[in-house]
């Protein structure tokens, strides 16, 4: 068995079990390839158990010039999004499921076009063109008590960087009418504004879309119809202890919800 598939293994056993996150970190440090390589094949194993159904979308972290900085990154860094996770406007979760349940708000976009990646690269106008629309969203992190300032980054790339899931809202803004420095972003957590932020994006989500299509491809993966891309966070990490409703409205792009039930 390879060091990426022993690694594997282990997450999947981790995430299945519902055990705090655990780097299983490497001497030398890997490197943000071979964190792709241990994210592979654990999204392979997780599609093969059969409860999270197929990759419905993608997630983008670290997208700003500082947390690329900070986390002495190239690029930013990606992870899945499973099918049996991704929510239209609500979602209904129970907190009891997760073991320490975050989320941020970010705009995401809905692709209505498969971008095969044998006609990569790809341009920021054909991205645009496979774009339904933009929309507010959330997404939905269990953090598992992950010290993320102090963790190595592609251990956090190797665990799909805690996403379990979206929440996206409906309608919302096509490519060329989006201004995301006049976004504005309000999170309310049981009814008190949490953060209220206008331009709070940390990349023009046109280039972070178009970004993450090309990465794709360079991986020999499809940025496919149907799927979702979050496209980086307007705020910090969030965290919800217990039941509650979270509502992002953005403006021109929508509101979304969450529900968090004992």
């Amino acid at each position: 068995m390879t060091n990426a598939a022993e690694a594997a293994k282990r997450i999947v056993q981790d995430l299945k079990t519902g055990a705090p996150f655990n780097g299983y970190g490497t001497t030398p440090a890997r490197s943000v390839e071979q964190a792709y390589e241990i994210q592979d094949i654990v999204t392979s194993d997780l599609i093969e158990a059969g409860e999270l159904g197929a990759v419905g979308g993608w997630k983008i972290a670290a997208n700003s010039a500082a947390l690329m900085e900070r986390f002495k990154l190239d690029e930013p860094a990606t992870g899945r999004i499973f099918s049996a996770q991704c929510h239209s406007d609500t979602a209904s979760l129970r907190a009891d499921d997760y073991i320490e349940f975050a989320f941020e708000p970010e705009i995401a976009a809905l692709i209505k076009t498969t971008l095969d990646p044998a006609d990569a690269p790809f341009t920021a106008e054909v991205v645009a063109s496979a774009i339904d629309g933009f929309v507010a969203g959330i997404e939905l992190l269990d953090m598992r008590k992950t010290d993320m300032p102090n963790t190595h980054i592609p251990d956090a790339i190797a665990q799909n960087i805690s996403n379990v899931g979206a929440v996206c809202g409906t309608g919302g803004v096509a490519p060329d009418q989006l201004d995301a420095s006049t976004v504005h972003t309000v999170v309310t957590i049981d009814g008190e504004v949490r953060h209220d932020v206008t331009g709070g994006a940390p990349q023009d989500p046109l280039a972070a879309v178009t970004w993450i299509a090309n990465h794709l491809a360079a991986r020999g993966l499809t940025l496919a119809a149907g799927q979702v891309v979050l496209c980086g966070t307007h705020s910090p990490i969030l965290f919800k202890e217990g039941a509650g409703e979270i509502v992002v409205e953005m403006s021109g792009l929508g509101k979304v919800t969450v529900t968090l039930t004992a």
